[in-house]
């Protein structure tokens, strides 16, 4: 099916959460729109770690953000334990958001500067009680050291620590109604590169202890790589490809994955991205190209890639790519 992104679905018993066709759009003045998240599919499952990544620009942020209902939905289903976020209202919606929590990009911008830490953290349990954990001194004491944040200083304001040291508290905020669906929106980005690997570590070991299932948003693909179990790739609101970490860092078919991964540096690449580089702008998201909306871009762009928007198609076991000429196919493609 062209374009719908349907295909990218994976029809699995332990799915625990699955957007479909997710269209978000922003109104700008009186007769434009950005067109921020247009027809995104995908799914996620129990225990998997699922990374997001993209340019800056792409709408990985307005998908997280919508997942979780704080972006008005234009169209699409997100599907969370067979019911669909996007109908639920009120109480019902509120009884589904502490299974999703989300860590924000700004952390600063996220805590509230009147409040102590200590009531930051604690916030949700005091809202919630018994149904979705219990409020101790002890538990907010225990998020803080597995944060790495001091226990002494709880009674200070979000001012009076670092930026990387706020990001520690939006994710202890986070973990404190174990959620079952952590969304890390560059969680590492504001933090120096020797305290980003110990915040990467404590998310796995979150992870492997309370059973978490995460979507780990990042422009740092290397990153990524490191953390996720499948991976998708988003080029100005659409899905370009999906697929296991491994194979999609090996064996890249689309022009635009091969340019992302000729931007990391590495040594000794395993795949060969001479000539993945790619040279301009993003185009505004209000009024996007026309047929593939990568071929601006695109040295591998033709007439078909222009006038025409590409099918998913299947490239491998659980592999998928939005392209009209994937990279060194090798085999007959046909769309799934």
């Amino acid at each position: 099916m062209a374009g719908s992104g349907r295909a990218q679905l994976r029809q699995r018993d332990d799915i625990l959460l699955r957007v479909e066709d997710l269209v978000v759009e922003f109104p700008v003045g009186r007769h434009q729109v950005v067109h921020a998240v247009s027809g995104v599919s995908f799914d996620l499952a129990e225990g998997e770690t699922l990374g997001l990544v993209g340019e800056s620009g792409c709408g990985k942020s307005t998908v997280a953000r919508s997942i979780i209902r704080l972006n008005p939905i234009r169209s699409g289903h997100v599907w969370y334990r067979g019911k669909d976020l996007v109908e639920l209202d009120g109480k019902d919606l509120r009884r589904v958001r502490p299974d999703l929590q989300m860590i924000f990009q700004d952390p600063i911008a996220s805590l509230n500067p009147r409040r102590r830490v200590r009531d930051i953290i604690s916030e949700g349990l005091a809202v919630w009680g018994d149904e979705h954990g219990v409020w101790s001194q002890a538990r907010i004491e225990e998020l803080m050291e597995a944060v790495g944040i001091d226990p002494r200083f709880g009674e200070r304001r979000p001012h009076q620590f670092s930026g990387g040291q706020c990001q520690r508290i939006g994710i202890a905020r986070a973990l404190a109604l174990d959620p079952k669906v952590l969304i890390c929106d560059e969680p590492v980005s504001a933090l120096d590169v020797s305290v980003q690997a110990q915040i990467l570590n404590l998310l796995e070991d979150m992870k492997a202890r309370y059973g978490l299932t995460l979507i780990f948003i990042s422009h740092d693909l290397a990153v990524v790589k490191n953390v996720s179990d499948r991976i998708v790739v988003m080029y100005l609101g659409k899905v370009c490809e999906i697929g296991p970490a491994d194979t999609l860092y090996e064996q890249p078919r689309h022009p635009y994955t091969r340019a992302l991964l000729a931007s990391i540096p590495e040594p000794a690449p395993t795949v060969d991205v001479s000539e993945g580089n790619i040279e301009g702008e993003i185009p505004s998201p209000i009024a996007p190209p026309s047929g593939c909306r990568f071929h601006t871009r695109c040295p591998h762009a033709d007439e078909i890639c222009r006038s025409e928007e590409p099918e998913t198609r299947l490239v491998g076991d659980d592999h998928v790519v939005a392209c009209h000429h994937p990279v060194e196919v090798g085999v007959e493609l046909a769309p799934v």
